[in-house]
């Protein structure tokens, strides 16, 4: 597991003030929140030209972190390595837009706080015509990023297109979302997956470059990772990530961000479950 960089995030370098909420034990690092992150998916986490971390959950860890008393400091490394970090107590979480899936929750616990779904870009003009999923993927080559959840759908409609008898799709796995999106600029690739918010990032940095083709699973929840039995962190991230939402500063960052509504995950969750007043947690 290469290591890329030990970082501190966006709000790093301010001090740690009184705790509002009690922050867990046994931290990797005393008075330090040390979290997994993958800097090369915005808008979530990305690395800015002087090098330090941007992005919405850079600057959500960062107000965490201060409710909690702790500093923020980020360990930047390949996706694929953020749960075997974690596991072995590199980090105390994973802070890097984590879709929760049932095999991820054999591994790891979840403190849940977005929902989003995926999209396909493509060339400019869409020139392969991608449109249905998984019908026009038959044939074609797209680019994932290797261990993130797009890898898993491509996989599973290859099952579905080699179920209907029709040709499979070839799965370029590469280490981040940046190489996945350059095999498509340099037509290595046909179309590339990202999330939702990505993708809406992905069009307004390139300027005409790519098409949006295809979205799909517009019901995917991103969470904060916690080792698996570990209810003491999962339960200070959880009241702090309350604090945050109460406070405003979620929605701030909604909006700095440009994330759409539909992916408030505390509005989503109130709406099916009114009772409910605090984010549930939990997977």
């Amino acid at each position: 597991m290469a290591v890329l960089s030990a970082c501190g995030g966006s709000g790093s370098a301010a001090p740690a003030g009184p705790a509002e909420v009690s922050p867990p034990k046994n931290l990797t690092s005393s008075g330090t929140l040390t979290y997994g992150t993958a800097a090369t998916f915005p808008p979530f986490e990305s690395k800015a030209a002087d090098g330090k971390l941007q992005g919405f959950d850079i600057d959500m860890i960062a107000a965490l972190s201060q409710s909690m008393g702790l500093k923020p400091k980020a360990l930047d490394i390949d996706f694929d390595g953020l749960i075997p970090a974690l596991a072995g107590k590199r980090t105390d979480i994973i802070n890097s837009a984590m879709y929760i899936t049932p095999e991820r929750e054999k591994q790891v616990d979840f403190v849940p706080y977005l929902v989003i779904g995926e999209t396909l870009l493509t060339p400019s003009g869409n020139p392969k015509k991608i449109s249905r999923v998984p019908e026009d993927l038959s044939g074609r080559t797209v680019a994932v990023t290797r261990g993130a959840i797009g890898e898993t759908y491509m996989n599973e409609f290859n099952e579905e297109l080699k179920k209907r008898g029709r040709a499979q799709m070839k799965i370029m796995s590469l280490p981040n979302n940046q190489d996945a999106m350059l095999a498509v600029r340099s037509g290595r690739a046909d179309a590339f997956d990202t999330s939702t918010p990505g993708a809406a990032a992905a069009l307004a940095g390139t300027k005409g470059t790519f098409t949006l083709a295809a979205t799909f699973k517009n019901e995917t929840k991103i969470g904060i990772a916690v080792r698996k039995g570990d209810t003491a962190t999962a339960t200070a991230v959880r009241k702090a990530l309350d604090r945050f939402v109460r406070g405003g500063g979620y929605a701030d960052l909604m909006t700095r961000y440009e994330l759409p509504k539909t992916s408030d995950y505390f509005t989503a969750s109130a709406a099916a479950s009114p009772a409910t007043s605090t984010p549930a947690g939990g997977s």
